[in-house]
């Protein structure tokens, strides 16, 4: 992925994290991409300031760090995923 490009999820629910270190604690416990309003209802009481990205929507890589990356939605929200190798090929780069 590269930084200020759009990508879009085609099939996976991602949390987003208010932090990368956070992003991948997470992802140690949940294995990266979740479905459903609860996992998301349980991380946002474990941590502060947890949204999403609905499945098949776009949103603009901001940063990366290792298999973490900070982005921006399409609803304006920032925040961190952790992308692990086997679910890499849920996303894909939106032409311009």
């Amino acid at each position: 992925m590269k930084i200020g490009k759009l990508y879009k999820n085609n099939g996976y629910f991602w949390l987003l994290y208010p932090s990368k270190d956070i992003a991948a604690a997470a992802a140690d416990a949940a294995r990266c991409a979740l479905g459903g309003s609860a996992a998301a209802d349980y991380w946002r009481n474990r941590f502060n300031d947890v949204s999403h990205i609905e499945s098949n929507s776009i949103f603009m890589l901001l940063e990366q760090d290792g298999k973490c990356y900070k982005v921006l939605t399409a609803n304006g929200e920032i925040g961190w995923f952790y992308l692990a190798d086997w679910c890499k090929k849920d996303i894909e780069e939106v032409n311009q």
